[in-house]
């Protein structure tokens, strides 16, 4: 495989590496968590009131814009099938269906199989759980009553699933746009949970060079579509 090609996923590789190296070796999650904890009244920057009057904004309506535009693209793959007319969208709307289900469902899904807690369910910021990094494992003596699926973030993958109009677009300056748009979904989405008490920061930075690496592999894939099925593309 060409070095152009092999340097992104590298990249993304490293960063996934020091991710887990800061999470592990440095109290930066806690750092950055404990500015989102009212020790006095011991609950998050966003409690469970709170949260409630924002969801609609900051949680449910990004799953809701990520359902729809997968329906739109979804339908417009399929309909060009019969309709010429509409292959010309065919690869911003392939890339995009692919990123908004291969990440999410593979950043996601990863958290079923981590077994990491949330900051809120620890016993540092009152919770029942010992704080244990995600690289080790839980003291001898700890009977488990469930595991924990904190990691990566989740819902912050919605977001981040965006990354994927990074390589949608044709355009140089749209390109940009889109990562723009990519990233800042995430984060936003990101930090949310944060102030909410759902992830450490480390959480969410996993996830967004996860997603960076899935929409780099998705373009790959739909490349070498494009090359195979010419046609379908034009």
């Amino acid at each position: 495989m060409p070095m152009n090609i092999l340097k992104p996923i590298l990249f993304c590789f490293l960063a996934l590496v020091a991710v887990l190296a800061l999470e592990t070796w440095t109290n930066i999650d806690i750092y950055v968590q404990n500015l989102c904890y009212n020790e006095t009244q011991r609950e998050w920057l966003i409690n469970p009131i709170r949260h409630k009057e924002l969801s609609f904004i900051f949680y449910d309506d990004l799953k809701r814009a990520l359902v729809f535009f997968a329906v739109i693209c979804l339908l417009n793959v399929l309909l060009s099938f019969k309709m010429k007319r509409l292959h010309q969208h065919n690869h911003f709307c392939l890339t995009m269906l692919l990123c908004f289900i291969v990440i999410p469902c593979l950043v996601a899904g990863a958290k079923y199989f981590t077994n990491v807690y949330c900051p809120y369910q620890l016993n540092i910021y009152n919770g029942l759980y010992p704080f244990v990094r995600i690289l080790e494992t839980y003291p001898q003596d700890f009977i488990q009553p469930k595991i924990g699926k904190c990691f990566p973030a989740g819902h912050a993958t919605a977001g981040f699933a965006f990354i994927g109009l990074y390589y949608a677009f044709r355009q140089e300056r749209w390109k940009i746009f889109g990562l723009i748009i990519g990233l800042g979904l995430g984060l936003t989405a990101g930090i949310y949970q944060m102030l909410r008490g759902q992830h450490f920061l480390s959480h969410t930075l996993f996830s967004m060079f996860a997603a960076l690496l899935l929409a780099y592999i998705v373009h790959l894939i739909v490349l070498k579509t494009e090359k195979k099925f010419p046609h379908f593309f034009k």
